[in-house]
């Protein structure tokens, strides 16, 4: 019999902002559907503005557990106290800083100040009980002054900062996902999971939809470790429909 790769399927998440239009007009029906359709985990960003203790009261209801949540670097570095109480009130133990803001990874010496300040948070942070990550997108592997924004961030983040790869943007910007999965692996504790589409447009797609090597990456994932395959789409084309083929798809792959 052929190896299969395997991980748990108790380690699938939603990234909640698959479903942020939905939400916006109905949060905590849609809570409910990201429920029913098998999730049990989320990672939040894109919701409409809730009252935390509302927001903790819909993700309970619904038997969603937080395990990350999306937070921009300013308002990290605006008020990071308040970031980690709304954190503590949801339930979250992870803050990932999604964004480089255009504006400072124009050079190296603007993405050494904004890892700088992604380290001084996280140590911040810290104290709070929250760990800090970093998702990245495409523009991190174009070539920077001769070099990458993605090697200057290796390089400056501390490793106590985490690393949330998204496999489909690491392949947009022209990386192999699962190379990058193992050069990182010590820091690597999340991946965003969602497939890049054949054709001419090359959108993303629910994992296993497209032309990623989705049992090499959970091959490659298991070897690294990773705690959290969190299911994300950028734009769905019918976002509850998406999200129970993905789980689907990847509990194949899943104890």
């Amino acid at each position: 019999m052929s190896y299969r790769p395997r991980m748990h399927a108790d380690q699938i998440a939603l990234q909640l902002y698959t479903v942020r239009r939905l939400a916006a007009d109905d949060l905590a029906g849609t809570l409910s559907a990201v429920g029913a359709a098998g999730y049990r985990s989320v990672e939040v960003a894109g919701l409409p503005d809730t009252r935390p203790t509302e927001l903790a009261r819909l993700l309970d209801d619904a038997g969603l557990s937080v395990i990350a949540s999306h937070e921009s670097i300013d308002s990290l570095r605006g008020d990071w106290e308040s970031v980690a109480d709304r954190l503590a009130t949801i339930g979250c133990e992870r803050a990932i800083v999604p964004w480089l803001p255009e504006g400072e990874r124009q050079t190296i010496d603007g993405v050494r100040r904004f890892a700088a300040d992604v380290a001084s948070v996280a140590g911040d942070l810290a104290g709070r009980g929250i760990r800090v990550g970093y998702h990245n997108h495409a523009f991190e592997f174009a070539p920077l002054a001769g070099t990458t924004v993605w090697a200057i961030l290796l390089a400056e983040l501390p490793v106590e900062v985490e690393l949330e790869l998204d496999v489909y943007w690491a392949a947009v910007g022209g990386r192999d996902p699962v190379a990058e999965i193992e050069a990182t692996a010590d820091r690597l504790r999340l991946l965003h999971m969602k497939d890049r589409a054949p054709g001419a447009d090359r959108h993303d797609a629910p994992p296993g939809e497209g032309d990623l090597p989705f049992p090499a990456i959970v091959t490659a994932a298991r070897t690294a470790g990773i705690e959290w395959y969190v299911v994300e789409q950028d734009e769905p084309r019918d976002a509850l429909a998406d999200i129970t083929r993905a789980r689907r798809y990847l509990e194949t792959l899943a104890e």
